[in-house]
């Protein structure tokens, strides 16, 4: 019996044709030249001519996108024409130029009645007649065989099997259902400004905090389009014990994706409530595929890139010109003289035989770097300069981590990194060899083919900052105008031009007790203006606009915060309370 899928009505349909003296599924296949014009569908003569009449045609039709779909042909797509020689003798099915038409290359399914056919005892096959009834029995029993049949077979593929049957199909690569309990969320992946096409990210790509202490993993494969700048995937912790975190601590890519600059966490990750779904697993799972396909260079890599030790693998194919020779040189993250325990089993596991692997750390070199950068404004105060410099250092040790074995350190993609910061206008860097001679500005580093690369964040040094606005005159105040818009909603019995009174005297309050350095957000003016007893302030709709001479900023939920600086003479213009 086959292990083709067939429906309850295709066997209730051939057991009719064939218990009244019809001949059922008789396959035909149809070739011809699709490009032709005209297109021309070869006829089909059937074997037991001739024919009184057809009784059923199907096969496939490609659609409007090329795909291949199950079709039943209509007496508007074929006729039944007879043989030149004998105008009695009908024996030729011919499609229609415009009806439908059968894929090249494809099968088409006849059921028809021939003139010479013995003939039938069976006179009612009517629904509800005993003949009719019992083919249908039967007919339910053979479709319920061919769906468990179907189902034994699926049960056995990655992309068909489901729920326990898929577990046992996973357990063979050595991979279990994530359980209920470990935690999961979602983190954006941000596109590298200038990067064209596609990016994928697959599955099981692992996403780290800045110590690579806290590791997650994706779970399901993204593919970012041209036009998106950022992309956000869902996670799950790589282990059993790792913990959730808070927003903002996943903030490292710890496998290398050519145009992706940054990744982030905008949401506390949670531990799941449900059991990881079948298709979370197969995407998980098709990743580890590619190692499980022993014998070629993207298992080698893509095997060492899933364990937690290993940065980047650098293939060298025949290093010293005698087939039969692969050297991997492995970036670890923790950079050793050996290879891991795990690191050594793992690749004797993908070995391909008869294949001798040259395997070793990478050499590690240090760099360091050297930045000038230009800020905005005119001044900022030492505290906001200094956070800006540990950004920055944050920044490109990040950056220059992603680098793989023998790839070289663009410094353009290093100014692109730090310049996403809003308080930078732009910036000049270096960077070389710790220790080496101090390297020319704007110029590439390229390491040897088997090393890789670090920056420490104590090696990021600065040239004094430098402002793109002149400094204001020394003693002048900086006037700085503001309009606020504050929705409330008011407690019973209190007159809303009491609350405008109470909120416009808060605010005033607020803003004279402002020193540089301090940022002006919502969470600070609903601190400020609060008061339970009264109103209740919509923080969603809340507008804070303060304009000086180099800022403007409209202060709302999730937006830009305003900065204080020396000299700054807050004067409130217009307070709208709305109720």
């Amino acid at each position: 019996m086959s292990f083709v899928d067939r429906t309850y009505p295709d066997i209730v349909r051939d057991g009719l044709t064939t218990l009244t003296q019809g001949v059922a599924r008789e396959v035909h296949r149809v070739s011809y030249d699709a490009s032709a014009r005209p297109v021309r569908v070869p006829d089909i003569v059937l074997r037991r001519r001739p024919v009184q009449r057809v009784s059923f045609v199907s096969g496939q039709v490609e659609n409007s996108a090329g795909e291949r779909i199950p079709y039943t042909f209509s007496l508007g797509d074929y006729e039944l024409v007879p043989n030149s020689d004998d105008p009695r003798d009908f024996n030729t099915l011919r499609f229609l130029p415009f009806g439908r038409r059968p894929a090249p290359d494809s099968d088409v399914v006849v059921n028809y009645y021939p003139r010479t056919a013995d003939p039938t005892v069976v006179t009612d096959l009517n629904v509800g007649s005993v003949v009719r009834t019992l083919v249908e029995v039967v007919s339910r029993e053979f479709g319920l065989l061919y769906q468990k049949l179907n189902l034994a077979y699926d049960s056995a593929f990655l992309e068909t099997a489901e729920g326990a049957s898929l577990d046992r199909v996973v357990a063979l690569l050595g991979y279990r259902r994530f359980r209920a309990g470990r935690p999961a969320g979602t983190v954006r992946f941000g596109r590298r400004a200038g990067s064209q096409g596609l990016i994928a990210i697959l599955a099981g790509t692992p996403v780290t905090d800045a110590q690579d202490k806290i590791r997650y993993e994706t779970i399901e494969t993204h593919t970012m389009l041209p036009g998106e700048s950022t992309a956000e995937v869902r996670v799950r912790g790589a282990a059993a014990a790792t913990p959730p975190v808070q927003a903002g601590v996943l903030s490292v890519v710890q496998r290398v994706i050519a145009g992706i600059e940054s990744v982030t966490n905008e949401r506390p990750t949670t531990r799941a409530t449900e059991d990881e779904s079948d298709e979370e697993l197969r995407a998980r799972v098709r990743v580890a595929l590619q190692a499980s396909n022993k014998g070629t260079v993207g298992a080698l890599r893509e095997g060492l890139l899933q364990l937690p030790d290993v940065r980047d693998v650098g293939v060298i194919e025949m290093p010293n010109g005698v087939p039969g020779e692969v050297q991997l040189q492995i970036s670890l993250n923790e950079p050793s003289a050996t290879l891991p325990p795990a690191v050594a089993t793992r690749i004797e596991e993908l070995r391909p035989a008869g294949i001798r692997v040259i395997a070793g750390p990478a050499r590690n070199q240090e760099l360091a770097s050297h930045v000038a950068l230009v800020l905005a404004g005119s001044q900022q105060p030492p505290a906001l300069i200094e956070s800006v410099h540990d950004a920055v250092r944050s920044t490109l040790a990040r950056q220059v981590a992603r680098a793989g074995v023998g790839r070289p350190v663009r410094v353009g993609a290093l100014v692109a990194a730090v310049l996403g910061d809003e308080r930078v206008v732009d910036a000049t860097l270096s960077v070389g060899p710790k220790g080496g001679a101090p390297a020319t500005p704007g110029t590439d580093y390229v390491p040897e083919d088997d090393v890789s690369v670090t920056l420490a964040e104590q090696d990021v040094s600065f040239a004094p900052d430098t402002f793109d606005e002149p400094p204001a005159t020394h003693g002048q105040n900086v006037p700085v105008e503001v309009r606020a818009v504050i929705p409330v909603t008011l407690l019973q019995g209190v007159l809303i031009d009491a609350v405008k009174a109470q909120v416009t005297s808060l605010l005033q309050a607020f803003l004279s007790r402002l020193t540089p350095g301090t940022p002006v957000d919502t969470a600070a003016v609903l601190t400020a203006l609060r008061d339970d007893t009264k109103y209740g302030i919509d923080a969603g709709r809340l507008e804070l606009t303060l304009v000086a001479e180099d800022q403007f900023v409209q202060v709302i939920q999730g937006g830009p915060a305003f900065q204080v600086l020396p000299r700054h003479l807050f004067t409130v213009v217009s307070v709208e309370v709305t109720a």
